[in-house]
């Protein structure tokens, strides 16, 4: 769930209306406030270049201080532009320059709005190591209640990403609390609407009664309408979406209808464009779940058409699994094949982009490290740095460990298994076969929903650790992301023997003690596997096993098959 700006969509005109001023005639600290107003107000390349310009001269200066506010702002230009390692790599020079400059209540800020853009990357311990430095620091800024509210909704955000949700929760009712003491209605506004958001998640993540639940919504729902009556409809479209999943799930489609239409409406006023795909789409999901199949197919397409002009892939993922969802409805199976084969697509792409972006968050921190440590050793030359930056080079090899390995279960991410399974067909004699084969945990969501999510982890781990122990050492063998798993058969294994070999594994898998995790626990797992043709990419031949697994999971799952 992302906060929207608190700058209403009049404000952001008025903001780039505003003529400039030339630097040489207002001071460092001017300049700085103007970058910040536009950066609040969604400019966020005119904040950007407008820091860019300030660096070197507040650099030259000196001028620790600004330094480490040009820093922080751009660190939150970049995250909110989605670049995540640029976000990174300011944030980490930016509480770096506050520590220096000695400021308390500029490093709490910094440090809890850093937390969020390494918690998104999935860096959890990292990102509790910042909030509880923040968490420190808060006794210096008193019982002054805006920057109490700012830190506590910024923790919420932290814990949400990282789904601790009842720490999530504990966070956001400070702030509500702490919302009672504070004057300025734009953020009281803007701090309710995320809050009651994120409360209503948290009661539904927690599998509350439905009386809970839906005093959550009530809640939400007036004040969706106060917000709208009070024309801050900028604010509206995340409590839209929150209360209409929730609706759905209790099988209020009627009352979830009206409300998404409310969030269309503020969205088109308050002109936020391609954000409205998420409302179209769960609209089109309330459509086809009551049955209106065309409708249903309009908002898909009207979804389509705002994706297509924001060029967000996640967002296009779901319009494909939408899409097949819709045609499954209608009993129009290939057409079903083909939209959910663009949902995978779509979805490994985006994992692999992901991946990416987590290996140069993880690269920019170390770059961050070194040139401080470069700057220490240039000014003191001391043997105590050069040890540190031993050490550097030690966290460094440990970095890239991280950046090739899957945390949960140990196995390798994605970037690995790409690498093992070059060298497995350079390793291949040239009339040995390579076959891939694909997995995924039956009802997974189910066992998170039944058992907790801390449940599902530890069948994660268990499901790697059976992999390991019952493939061969030269197989590769990663967790693709999810409750998804991939192996690649080193040695030439022959398609047939792989077949059963996996179809070992499954077994081993649904007798497996699970109870032992949870009384009543069943996992199972659906196989899927492909032989590589002559010329064939990996990508392609992962594609023709995930078709395979596709149909075991319709078959009615617990199965292997092969591709053709």
């Amino acid at each position: 769930m992302r906060t929207r700006s608190l700058a209403p969509k009049s404000a952001r005109k008025k903001a780039a209306s505003e003529p400039v001023v030339p630097l040489e005639q207002e001071t460092p600290a001017a300049t700085l406030e103007r970058a910040a107003t536009m950066v609040r107000s969604g400019q966020l390349e005119g904040g950007i270049a407008l820091c860019q310009q300030m660096w070197p001269i507040v650099s030259a200066a000196e001028d620790t201080l600004q330094m480490g506010v040009c820093q922080h702002l751009m660190s939150i230009a970049y995250q909110y532009a989605g670049k995540l390692k640029e976000s990174v790599t300011a944030g980490h020079l930016g509480i770096e320059l506050y520590t220096r400059a000695g400021d308390p209540i500029r490093l709490l800020r910094m440090l809890a709005a850093h937390a969020i853009t390494v918690a998104q990357l999935g860096q959890a311990a990292e990102a509790l190591e910042l909030l509880n430095r923040a968490i420190q620091l808060l006794p210096l800024v008193g019982d002054e209640p805006w920057h109490q509210c700012v830190f506590w909704t910024n923790a919420g955000a932290v814990h949400e990403a990282l789904g601790q949700m009842d720490q999530a929760l504990a966070a956001w009712g400070r702030c509500i609390e702490l919302n009672t003491r504070h004057s300025d209605e734009n953020l009281k506004a803007a701090s309710k609407a995320n809050l009651y958001s994120y409360r209503l998640v948290a009661v539904r993540k927690r599998h509350a009664d439905r009386t809970t639940i839906q005093a959550a919504y009530d809640e939400l729902r007036l004040l969706l309408d106060e917000l709208v009556a009070g024309e801050r409809h900028h604010l509206v479209l995340t409590g839209a979406v929150e209360a209409a999943d929730t609706m759905i799930g209790l099988g209020e489609l009627d009352e979830a209808r009206a409300v998404l239409k409310l969030g269309v409406r503020s969205a088109k006023i308050a002109g936020l464009g391609p954000s409205r795909a998420s409302l179209e789409l769960h609209l089109a999901r309330v459509e086809r779940l009551s049955n209106q199949h065309r409708l249903a197919a309009a908002h898909v397409a009207e979804a389509l058409a705002l994706v297509n002009e924001s060029q967000d892939q996640e967002l296009m993922a779901r319009v494909h699994l939408e899409n097949s969802h819709l045609q499954e409805a209608q009993q129009h199976w290939r057409s079903a094949l083909d939209f959910f084969k663009r949902y995978a697509e779509t979805r490994e792409a985006l994992l692999a982009a992901q991946a990416d972006t987590r290996a140069q968050a993880l690269a920019a921190r170390v770059d961050v490290e070194r040139n401080r440590v470069e700057a220490e050793l240039a000014r003191m030359r001391s043997a105590e740095l050069e040890r540190q930056v031993n050490h550097m080079a030690e966290e460094a090899g440990e970095l890239k460990r991280q950046a090739l390995e899957d945390p949960l279960t140990g196995l390798a991410n994605r970037r690995q298994f790409e690498q093992r399974v070059l060298q497995l067909q350079a390793e291949r004699g040239p009339e040995q076969p390579l076959v891939l084969m694909i997995g995924d945990i039956d009802h997974f969501k189910q066992i998170n929903d039944r058992f907790s999510h801390a449940s599902g982890d530890e069948v994660l781990r268990a499901i790697g650790r059976l992999l390991r122990d019952h493939l061969r050492p030269h197989d590769a063998i990663a967790r693709w992301g999810g409750e998804e798993f991939v192996v690649g058969f080193g040695g030439g294994l022959p398609l047939d023997q792989a077949l059963k070999v996996a179809d070992r594994l499954r077994a081993t898998i649904e007798r497996h003690p699970w109870a032992r995790i949870a009384p009543d626990m069943v996992v199972t797992m659906s196989l899927g596997l492909a032989a590589m043709t002559e010329g064939e990419s990996v990508a392609d031949a992962l594609l023709r096993a995930d078709t395979a697994l596709y149909e075991c999971k319709k078959g009615g799952r617990n199965q292997v098959r092969a591709a053709l």
